[in-house]
């Protein structure tokens, strides 16, 4: 072998291990990103669900009561919008024409909280050793684990990709995504930490 073709050798070695490297280091640094990017949507999204989780039980209640106070009136499902025109006032009434929707009301808001808090809590899976951000490989495992094509691509568009994920299947209420994620994360490795349970006590309050 002649001393150019050695250092052509040498060359195309070293170029690859940079490239290799570069490589590495570009998804470390996209990791950082997407996982403050991520949960905090996700968590936005959970502060929304609440509110119409909350409003949408407390109005069912109302109805409730508004029928106890209507005599002759029996709580069946031909009497469940019965609203008094004196009740009309009230913020409920205005929101659902009747029991029956706020009941409808009620219990996609209890599937769709549900729904993001399990993401929330994939989110946090993910990130395997706790120190809040995705490496190279956390994140790869995560996008294959959501079936996200893992194109090299900066943290926006790959954040953007993962919202967009999060949003379609909540829109669909798609637990079957989820609980097929988890268990593609949890067949590597991944476990619901003690670090993790204190994450998920912030968004919810209960720590």
């Amino acid at each position: 072998m002649s001393q150019t073709e050695s250092w052509k050798r040498v060359l195309q070695f070293t170029g690859l291990a940079v490239a290799l490297c570069m490589g590495g280091m570009s998804w470390a640094a996209i990791g950082n990103g997407v996982f403050q990017g991520f949960i905090h949507h996700i968590a936005q999204q959970i502060d929304r669900d609440k509110v119409d989780f909350a409003v949408a039980e407390s109005c069912t209640s109302w109805f409730y009561e508004q029928l106890k106070k209507s005599p002759g009136v029996r709580p069946d499902v031909k009497q469940l919008s019965f609203v008094t025109e004196e009740d009309r006032s009230h913020a409920c009434a205005g929101r659902y024409p009747g029991i029956n929707e706020a009941r409808q009301a009620f219990a996609h808001s209890q599937s769709t909280l549900s729904l993001s808090l399990t993401f929330y809590q994939l989110a946090l899976v993910a990130d395997r050793d706790d120190d809040e951000r995705y490496d190279a490989g956390e994140l790869r495992d995560m996008l294959d684990s959501l079936n996200v094509a893992p194109l090299q691509s900066d943290h926006l568009q790959l954040l953007a990709k993962l919202k967009g994920k999060f949003d379609d299947v909540r829109e669909a209420i798609e637990f079957t995504t989820l609980t097929d994620s988890m268990q593609a994360l949890y067949s590597k490795g991944y476990r619901f930490t003690p670090a993790d349970q204190a994450a998920m006590g912030r968004v919810t309050g209960e720590s």
